[in-house]
């Protein structure tokens, strides 16, 4: 889990960004509204695993007694690291909210767009 960690996390989104748009564009050719469906659920189920693979623990290294709290230093960095695994946290979290409601917005524009065929067809 450390090595999500260590990465940039630009590149990876900037990675995840390419491998959707290119698995898309192929998947969008087939014109299969199923495959298009089962695709973009796929990619969500991908997106989701690795989000989650980047949330830290929130408390961890939590003092366990009263003179870690005693001592100012090991008290800030404590208060330190819980604010940065907040933070972290926050991110991804955001991630998550952008990423759903795009698959979203897509999976429902192709629904609308397949039902407009299927209606006009008739």
């Amino acid at each position: 889990m450390e090595f999500f960690e260590q990465l940039d996390r630009f590149y990876i989104q900037f990675g995840l960004l390419l491998v959707f748009a290119i698995g898309y564009f192929f998947v969008q050719r087939k014109n299969n509204f199923k495959l298009m469906l089962h695709y973009l659920l796929f990619v969500y189920g991908i997106a989701i695993m690795l989000l989650s693979l980047t949330i830290p623990h929130v408390f961890s290294g939590f003092p366990y007694d009263v003179s870690d709290l005693e001592n100012k230093k090991r008290l800030l960095y404590h208060l330190q690291r819980n604010n940065e695994a907040l933070v972290q946290t926050t991110e991804a979290f955001r991630e998550l909210v952008f990423i759903t409601f795009m698959i979203l917005v897509t999976v429902i524009a192709k629904i609308i767009k397949h039902f407009k065929i299927d209606n006009s067809v008739e």
